[in-house]
């Protein structure tokens, strides 16, 4: 049994969005424990990864947990073997590929980093390897830079590598990009831009026109590219809590503009940024489909 916190980080799935799913569309009824705390089983955390994988490829989340509710999920699609496979399985090759990236940068091995990002972005579509392997293995690089078991020189070739290799599905989206306009980056003094990276490649495969301002923006030039590119969205990545300042003048500033573009922030320090920013779902799949929403909504 593991408890909301764990489930969190097996599924990829915030606490959050784990309570509003069971709440809204009953995909789990987890167990509680003595304390009323919930518990949640193999069974109901396969189930919570099946709905993720469905709404990080564009399912709706009414949609997703109706197909898994009713057992009539799509199964994950092996892109090495060719077949079809559980979502067990496909887990365990996500594990297995971790650890091989994890080993490979702790050694200094570039072949060996390369390879595991061939493996793990060959598990999916862009959206569901991104939220479902790449973050967590992030995570776990970091955490093992912070323990000492990798080392500084390891944990930088390994983010450069993946910062490669996002550029490269940035680039190899473009040709979908003919719909609003929108931009997105980091504010003045922020360095961390691969989840911001992330999703402006996943806006861009759903067909937005972006662009990508990347790390360290400051206020004027974030006003500059929405106004010259008649932006309809800015999104903000905020990483961390000293990233809030600078990201509050930006939004502060987009939303005095006219007209006045949807604002949205994303990342972990994101939440109740400031009045008028919408705060986007913590899953690069679910933030895009709620920029979308955004976006749209404002044409009606």
């Amino acid at each position: 049994m593991y408890t909301i916190k764990q489930a969190s980080r097996l599924t990829g799935v915030s606490q959050a969005s784990l309570r509003a799913w069971e709440r809204r569309y009953g995909v789990v009824v987890p167990q509680r424990n003595e304390s009323g705390y919930r518990l949640y089983d193999e069974e109901a955390v396969s189930a919570l990864s099946t709905m993720r994988r469905l709404v990080d490829d564009g399912w709706s989340p009414a949609e997703a947990a109706d197909a898994v509710r009713r057992g009539t999920a799509p199964a994950v699609r092996d892109e090495v073997a060719g077949r079809e496979t559980s979502d067990g399985l496909h887990q365990s090759n996500a594990v297995t590929c971790m650890q091989r990236f994890l080993s490979s940068a702790a050694q200094m091995d570039t072949a060996g980093i390369e390879e595991s990002l061939d493996g793990g972005f060959a598990l999916g579509s862009f959206e569901h390897v991104v939220d479902s392997w790449l973050f967590p293995t992030l995570e776990a690089l970091g955490e093992g830079w912070a323990r000492g078991e990798i080392d500084i020189a390891g944990e930088h070739a390994a983010s450069h590598a993946v910062q490669r290799r996002l550029s490269a599905a940035f680039d190899a989206a473009g040709s979908r990009s003919r719909g609003p306009a929108v931009v997105v980056g980091l504010p003045s003094g922020s360095q961390h831009d691969l989840g911001a990276l992330a999703f402006a490649t996943a806006i861009r495969r759903r067909g937005m026109d972006v662009l990508y301002l990347g790390a360290n923006v400051p206020v004027s030039s974030w006003e500059a590219a929405v106004r010259s590119r008649e932006a309809k969205a800015a999104v903000l990545s905020v990483v961390t809590p000293e990233d809030r300042p600078a990201a509050v003048a930006v939004a502060e500033r987009l939303l005095s503009q006219a007209p006045v573009p949807v604002v949205c922030a994303g990342g972990a320090s994101a939440a109740n940024l400031a009045g008028g920013v919408q705060t986007l779902a913590s899953s690069i799949g679910s933030a895009a489909w709620e920029l979308d929403q955004h976006v749209h909504r404002t044409d009606d």
